[in-house]
This record gives structure tokens, C-alpha cells and sequence, in this order.
């Protein structure tokens, strides 16, 4: 009975119920249900949210808090809606600038952890050095127009 269970969870997709199907334990057959579906979400939501992480390439950046008190923010826009990302739901862009050391990189590593885990959302990190090589690259590689695709996505 275990095979078949495992092989049918393999055949569904379900790898968290085929490995520990066996570890829960219910008092009736719908919580036992219950408690397993649980925890394939679960466990789905959090490899989802590992793979967003991998995918984004965040650079290091300190655990200090954020420091607010240099920064200018235009007028119509607080701290809240930056960090919650507001500006993404409303299909708007958000640039940084300033001189090196003055948390540019740090904010919008928070923006976008803040935008995987609240709302699942695929963001990928670049800097503009960055950005311009692969677009040079790209360029001379008669591969622009699908570079610019992929940041469409």
C-alpha cells in the first residue's frame, strides 16, 4: 500500500505527501486529508519563494535598518508605498540615484525581497553596469530585441 501511495503522489506532483505521508497523524480521514494538503502547500510556497530568491541574484547587503534620513522622496509618495511596492501594482518605475554608500542598492534589495515574499512576485536585480553589458553584449551578438524581451517578462 505505501508503493502505491508514493508512486500515485509521484505521478500527481505531490513530492512533500510521497516523502512524509506516512509522519502525519489525524483522528478521521478528512483531517488526516487536511493536515497533508496543508502541508504540500506549504512546503510548495516555500520552494517558490527559494526559487524567486535564486532567480532575483540580490547582491550582500548588510542586516542594518535602513537609514531614511538623506533620502528625498517626491512629493505624493511616502516610505510605505516605496517599500510595499506600490509603484509595481501600478505598473510605474522607481530609480535610485545618488552618490556610493547612500543605500541605493540596499532599497531596492528590500523592494524587491519584499515583493517575492508579499506577493510572489519574479524580480531580478541589476545594476546599470550590469545592464548596459548585457545589452552591449546582446547588441553585438544580434541578440538585442530577445534581450529586451526578457525584460518584458
Amino acid at each position: 500500500m505505501r508503493e502505491q501511495i508514493e508512486e500515485y503522489a509521484k505521478r500527481l506532483k505531490l513530492s512533500w505527501i510521497r516523502e512524509h505521508h506516512h509522519e502525519i497523524e489525524a483522528d478521521s480521514h478528512e483531517e488526516y486529508l487536511c493536515k497533508l494538503f496543508e502541508k504540500e502547500v506549504k512546503n510548495r510556497e516555500e520552494r517558490k519563494v527559494q526559487l524567486l530568491l535564486n532567480q532575483a541574484q540580490f547582491p550582500k547587503t548588510s542586516n542594518h535598518p535602513y537609514v531614511w534620513e538623506h533620502i528625498q522622496i517626491p512629493q505624493g509618495i511616502d516610505r510605505d508605498a516605496i517599500l510595499n511596492g506600490e509603484f509595481i501594482e501600478d505598473k510605474e518605475n522607481m530609480i535610485f540615484y545618488g552618490g556610493v554608500g547612500t543605500g541605493k542598492t540596499y532599497l531596492a534589495t528590500l523592494i524587491g525581497l519584499n515583493a517575492i515574499h508579499s506577493f510572489g512576485s519574479k524580480v531580478r536585480f541589476y545594476t546599470v553596469a550590469s545592464l548596459v553589458n548585457q545589452l552591449i553584449e546582446a547588441n553585438q551578438k544580434k541578440h538585442f530585441l530577445s534581450c529586451l524581451n526578457r525584460f518584458r517578462s
